[in-house]
Parts: C-alpha cells; sequence; structure tokens
C-alpha cells in the first residue's frame, strides 16, 4: 500500500513538472520575438549590485567622486528608453529616458524620469546633455552616464522607437488619461480631434503627442510628468486584461520591443510584479525642483544639476537603506 502511494505521489509530482515545462517553453516561444542587443546583456542577478563610478571634475560644472554604485539586491533598476530614431538614420537622442524600480521589499514600483536637457559628463566625452550619450554610444553609453553621475545601478534596459510606441498604445485599445484644457487644445489642432478637458481615451498617435508635449504648461518639465503618466495608465490597463488577452497582446508587441534581459529575467521580473498586486505607482523626476541651475553652456539651454543634492534624493526615492 506504502509503494503504492508513493508511486502516485511520483506520478503527480512528475505530471506537474512536465505541465511547467510545457508552460515555460511555450512562455519562451513568445518571449523569443523581442528583439535583442546583440553585442551585450544585462548585468542583473538576484545578487546586489557593486562595482565604483570614477571621479568628475570640471569648472563650474556637476562634479562626483569616487563612489560605490547603490546595492540591495531587493531593488532592481530597468532604464525605459524611449527614442526618435527615424528610418534610415543611424543616431538618436533618447527622447524619454525613466527609471522603472521594482522594489522587492516595499513591494512597490516607481519611475524616475531624467530630463534630457539635464548637464552631466558622459564618459570619455566632455559635459553635455544626458541625451547625448545615447547618440554617442547607445544603451550602453547611456547607462554608464546615469551610473557614474548618480551612483545607481542599471539592471537592464527596454527601448522602443516612436513607431513602435504608436502601435503598442493601438494594441492595448488605447489609454485613458485625464487632460487640462491647454492640453486638450493641443491635441485638437495637433491631431484634428475634438476632446474636452478631462479623462479622454488616446489612441497611438494621439498618445504620442500628448507624451512629445512641450509648449504646453511648465515646458519640459511637465512633458516628463505626461509620460510618467501614460507609462502608468499603460501598466493598469494591461493589468486588467485576461490571460488570453495578454498571450494575445504579447504576440504582437513584443516584436517592437528591445532589452538585454534574457527571457528567464523577464519571467521572474513580471511574476514578482503579479505577485505584488500594485495598485499605485510613485513618480520622481531629477533633477529635483530647486536642486538644479538653467544655464547657457556653448550655445546649449541646459539643466545644471546638484548631483549630490540629486543623488541623495533619488537615492531616497528608489529606497536604498544607508
Amino acid at each position: 500500500m506504502q509503494r503504492l502511494k508513493n508511486s502516485k505521489t511520483l506520478t503527480v509530482v512528475f505530471s506537474v513538472a512536465i505541465v511547467l515545462v510545457i508552460i515555460c517553453l511555450y512562455l519562451n516561444s513568445y518571449l523569443d520575438k523581442i528583439n535583442r542587443y546583440k553585442d551585450t546583456g544585462s548585468t542583473y542577478t538576484d545578487s546586489a549590485r557593486t562595482g565604483s563610478v570614477s571621479n568628475q571634475t570640471g569648472n563650474n560644472k556637476p562634479e562626483a567622486g569616487k563612489e560605490t554604485l547603490l546595492a540591495d539586491k531587493n531593488i532592481v533598476n530597468i532604464l525605459l528608453i524611449g527614442h526618435d530614431k527615424r528610418v534610415g538614420e543611424e543616431t538618436s537622442r533618447s527622447d524619454s529616458m525613466i527609471i522603472a524600480t521594482l522594489n522587492k521589499k516595499s513591494n512597490s514600483i516607481k519611475l524616475t524620469s531624467l530630463m534630457r536637457d539635464m548637464y552631466v559628463k558622459i564618459p570619455d566625452y566632455d559635459y553635455n546633455k544626458i541625451n547625448s550619450a545615447y547618440a554617442f554610444g547607445g544603451k550602453d553609453l547611456l547607462t554608464e552616464t546615469i551610473e557614474e553621475n548618480f551612483s545607481v545601478g542599471i539592471d537592464g534596459c527596454i527601448e522602443v522607437d516612436f513607431t513602435g510606441f504608436e502601435k503598442i498604445i493601438d494594441k492595448i485599445g488605447g489609454v485613458d488619461i485625464e487632460l487640462n484644457r491647454d492640453e486638450a487644445y493641443y491635441l485638437n489642432k495637433k491631431c484634428k480631434l475634438s476632446l474636452t478637458e478631462g479623462i479622454s481615451t488616446l489612441t497611438g498617435e494621439t498618445a504620442l503627442e500628448y507624451a512629445r508635449i512641450r509648449y504646453v504648461g511648465n515646458d519640459d518639465y511637465e512633458r516628463t510628468e505626461r509620460q510618467r503618466n501614460m507609462l502608468t495608465a499603460m501598466f493598469f490597463k494591461v493589468k486588467g486584461l485576461g490571460v488570453t488577452e495578454l498571450m494575445d497582446l504579447a504576440d504582437e508587441i513584443l516584436p517592437l520591443i528591445t532589452t538585454d534581459l534574457t527571457n528567464s529575467q523577464i519571467l521572474g521580473l513580471v511574476s514578482r510584479v503579479i505577485l505584488m498586486d500594485v495598485s499605485g505607482i510613485d513618480t520622481f523626476r531629477i533633477p529635483a525642483d530647486g536642486k538644479f541651475k538653467p544655464d547657457t553652456i556653448d550655445g546649449m539651454s541646459v539643466l545644471v544639476p546638484d548631483l549630490p543634492e540629486n543623488k541623495a534624493l533619488l537615492k531616497e526615492f528608489i529606497g536604498y537603506q544607508e
């Protein structure tokens, strides 16, 4: 009798294992549709990040001493990059840069925008706007620039271009965004619509225009806020879909994305987010209010950040502990 029970137990365990293998293979077949960077991969693991950032000096320029990258095994930072590369262009600047933080300890997701006119030292180059790093050396140089200036380790990158962004929005059926009067007026004029103040469902083309508005409200400061609003709306729209809808959606939008994360890393992060059952997303912006100086350098309108102040605020927002 005991031998029979053991045999049944082994059969159940074996059957469950087979089902799990099939599910993993099935999910991997979907994730294989994502575009991968050809030369490098993500360094993300479940262990804490360690490393050093180089010393920076310059006259009347932001400075950073030699420091160790902030590390916490419960924190994962993924850099989201939106770029405006057009067909036929080999390089472009990053139009949007957002650090998406998954904090396993606090069960939270946080979005931090990096303003593209921020004036920082780009490794192996001179001081320039931070979005120039992507044009000079792609996601690798942009990642290195962020790490050296702010001491925050980047565990992986996900990027999409304008065309891909529009398609993704359309594939999820648009997103609901609350517009103010000036935003509605701008989008009506730009896209020939009849939107009104309040919540509106934006399709791909209109959503992209909304995310790129610069001359309504407080210039690029509100622009980065709109981008975070858009990502938050997208997250909760996708979060509310059923399993079948999610699989159909994945089949269509994954080829529009480029990342250095492996399939297993993606599955791990997605599983963590599902288990966290996030009800809200906190957002932030670097440089923070009152922690930078607008200036004109070499003919460029730039934002010169107080690096020690901004690093401290970023560390606090993300959730690094002493």
